[in-house]
């Protein structure tokens, strides 16, 4: 997928249901997805689309895994392959992938579109640094190729060459790298194809699982540069805690060979404790754990282990220390007391979490009756350069762009240029959706309560989920049409409208819609875990995602809102009044006029959160009491930041979500049970979840994700990694049949009811 369309998804969290918090990302933190394949050395290989010039015998890999869009109709429908080789004088590397489609269709001429066409993409990471090191994508889109990277590719140091014939199109690429590719080494890779069809259907299909694979290495698989003569056997181990705990198992362990230090593999901790690794050369290794930021450990505890060809070997039990979280939170949040804040101590917090939680970068600012009291950038705007943040460094804020164009909505509807319940298709037809009449019934309201009927995202054609106001389910398509109605009605840009009606009467500066000179000079870089991420430079408006601003920055928007700056009172007083709410999951969070509000013990708070690849926000005021705080980071890990944030600013301990890491433990039960439970779940209209059992695992899978293992924690409770906060529980009626599952996510429980005919 391109990471620039990846990276429009802008959502804190599933705000209508836990599915894709418990089904998404279960893979640890680091690490690979567990495919490997190998590569021997080849020359004499002409990038042409035919193959008639690769040496025999060569093994050939499917590409095979449904990661996104729609399931494969039959066999015929996608048939895909490829097979690898490397030339180590030339520092190049070759990738043959054959694809067998029925159904082929390619788009026209400007901008490519990964999901509008049949295409083919390479992830790769030659580097392969034990320290973490970014990817390189390598695209074809029909007839236009690609890259995306933390870099510039030159056009001589890529080729790629297609063959169409019937139904098969054959990708022949070369790739020079400048790491030296000698044999004895791993380095990350992985391949998807994109298939649509005349239909409609649009499937994205992987080699190793995992979507959005240039984030990093956990979601992309390994190659292995071989000899000839190579010979591969198998390690088995486990790992576990030095002292008797509570506490999930370690996540990951590292295999470093004694005799190549780029010969390197790390395997996922299964939550039973065990590890495996297949196809590793012959040889002596040595085992240690992987300290992550989902479970901290010491990594001085380590193994030795020789592996013979064509035998498992089973290394001697891992002992493991963990490295406890810094503390630092008192039994009353600082804000709730009198008299300044203390800047250094906030400081000392700040630096404390961004270390244990391995986060590149964050802005942060804290609000204290009604004024910004703390700005402060910490960290690194990229852990490649080690550039510091500033304190007026840009992130993206994600979704808690939306506020922001709710407030300038509103301002126009003071001024009469747009009604809130008036169907928005009287202002401006939607080609997009013009197939489906009921998006007549949309009005601003609507898209600003998240009832408009719209998907978060679309894959491929824009479809209508429900009829527009009966559900609520959280959608930023719904945003974008928004914005095309402002600028029809106003006859302006949207990043004008937004500067001149929104930014500059509440003072925010250095805050854009669009990636500017402005922006490219102040802004951070998004992150994978600690890997730098390409950047989004949008060059239109996202008016629910494309937000660049620093946190203190935010803080002064964020006040004005809560406090009806710029509007009339009546329509303040509506944007702040909890309209709808989000869903029985959340019993206690409403949407306002495209803000969030929560209901807690100390009254009614507002804000957002955000979450685009490589970025993640939170903010949150307080309207009784004139506190809160905002902050974005560079990678993944608000939400664990904002916990222990809102804890010590103003909860105290006993706000801590998570006062120690969450640990699943996996049980072993009779496999039979699972079939009781195979079948498919409504979480809500446009996300099913999919279980099945596969020999003696249990398998589920959400509406356009890829498929995950479920562990068993009892003969009904299930999770999906140890760490996280979600976990499913079968339910069944007095016959013993199984009825619905319940989701759970702190504290939370919501219902996905089994399907009629399941």
């Amino acid at each position: 997928m391109r990471q620039e369309l990846a990276g429009r998804s802008a959502r804190w969290k599933s705000l209508a249901g836990f599915a894709a918090a418990l089904l998404i990302g279960a893979s640890a933190a680091r690490g690979q997805n567990g495919a490997v394949g190998v590569a021997y050395p080849a020359s004499g290989i002409t990038i042409d689309g035919r193959l008639d010039d690769w040496p025999e015998g060569r093994q050939t890999y499917p590409i095979e895994r449904v990661e996104a869009g729609d399931k494969r109709r039959d066999p015929k429908d996608l048939k895909a392959s490829f097979r690898v080789a490397y030339d180590p004088g030339a520092h190049a590397l070759f990738f043959a992938v054959v694809v067998d489609d029925d159904s082929i269709v390619l788009d026209g001429p400007g901008e490519p579109a990964w999901d509008g066409q049949d295409g083919c993409e390479l992830f790769l990471d030659a580097a392969h640094s034990e320290g973490g090191s970014p990817f390189t994508q390598y695209a074809r889109y029909g007839n236009q190729s690609r890259t995306v990277g933390p870099a510039e590719v030159p056009e001589a140091r890529r080729k790629v060459a297609v063959e169409r014939a019937g139904s098969r199109i054959t990708y022949e690429w070369r790739i020079e790298v400048d790491p030296p590719l000698d044999p004895d080494r791993a380095i990350g890779f992985d391949v998807s194809v994109a298939d649509k069809d005349e239909d409609g259907s649009f499937s994205w299909v992987a080699w190793g699982q995992g979507t959005q694979k240039i984030q990093g290495a956990d979601r992309c698989g390994e190659l292995l540069l071989a000899r000839p003569e190579t010979r591969f056997g198998e390690l088995e181990g486990r790992a576990d805690w030095e002292e008797s705990s509570k506490l999930a198992p370690p996540s990951r362990v590292r295999v470093r060979s004694a005799s190549s230090s780029r010969l390197w593999r790390d395997a996922p901790v299964d939550p039973y404790g065990s590890y495996r690794v297949a196809m590793l050369p012959e040889g002596a290794y040595t085992v240690r754990p992987v300290d992550t930021p989902d479970v901290r450990v010491r990594e001085d505890a380590t193994v030795e282990v020789r592996v013979e060809p064509g035998r498992l070997a089973t290394a001697e039990p891992l002992r493991v220390t963990p490295i406890p979280p810094p503390g630092l939170i008192e039994a009353r949040g600082i804000l709730r007391g009198d008299g300044p804040v203390d800047a250094a101590a906030i400081d000392r917090f700040a630096r404390a979490y961004l270390d244990y939680f391995k986060t590149p970068g964050i802005s942060l600012a804290v609000i204290k009756d009604w004024k910004v009291v703390y700005r402060r950038g910490l960290g690194v705007k990229d852990a490649a350069t080690r550039q510091p943040v500033a304190d007026d460094t840009v992130f993206e804020a994600a979704s808690m762009t939306k506020p922001v164009f709710a407030d300038l909505v509103l301002r126009l509807v003071d001024r009469g240029v747009i009604e809130l319940d008036a169907p928005l298709y009287t202002y401006l037809p939607y080609e997009d959706i013009a197939h489906d009449e009921r998006y007549k019934q949309i009005t601003a309201r609507m898209v600003l309560t998240h009832r408009s009927g719209f998907p978060n995202w679309r894959t491929g054609k824009l479809e209508m989920l429900f009829a527009p106001g009966t559900r609520v389910s959280y959608s930023g398509e719904g945003f974008v049409y928004l914005g095309k109605v402002v600028e029809k009605r106003t006859g302006k840009k949207l990043e004008g409208l937004i500067q001149a009606e929104v930014l500059g009467p509440l003072g925010v500066e250095h805050a854009s819609l669009i990636f500017n000179d402005d922006v490219a000079r102040l802004t951070a870089t998004g992150h994978a875990g600690a890997s730098p991420l390409p950047k989004w430079k949008p060059t239109e408006p996202n008016t629910a995602a494309s937000l660049h601003v620093s946190a203190g920055e935010y803080a002064k928007f964020l006040i004005g809102v809560v406090r009806g700056k710029g509007l009339a009172e009546a329509t303040a007083r509506e944007m702040l009044r909890p309209q709808v709410a989000v869903g029985p999951e959340r019993p206690r969070s409403s949407w306002g006029l495209g803000i969030s509000i929560e209901e807690t013990p100390l009254g009614l708070s507002y804000g957002h959160g955000g979450r685009n690849t490589g970025f993640t926000s939170r903010s949150i005021l307080y309207r009784d009491y004139g506190f809160g705080y905002v902050f974005l980071v560079n990678n993944d890990d608000a939400e664990k930041f904002d916990d222990v944030l809102g804890a010590y600013l103003i909860t105290g301990l006993a706000g801590l979500k998570a006062p120690a890491p969450i640990a699943h433990r996996a049980v072993k039960v009779d496999p039979k049970l699972f079939d009781a439970y195979a079948g498919r779940y409504e979480v809500r209209p446009d996300e099913i979840v999919t279980v099945t059992r596969e020999g003696d695992r249990l398998m589920a899978q959400s509406t356009h994700e890829g498929k995950v293992e479920l562990y068993p924690e009892s003969e009904a409770d299930f999770f999906t990694k140890p760490t996280s906060r979600s976990s499913l529980t079968f339910v069944k009626d007095e016959k013993g049949t199984v009825t619905h599952i319940t989701l759970h996510e702190d504290g939370h429980d919501s219902t996905a009811r089994r399907l009629k005919g399941d």
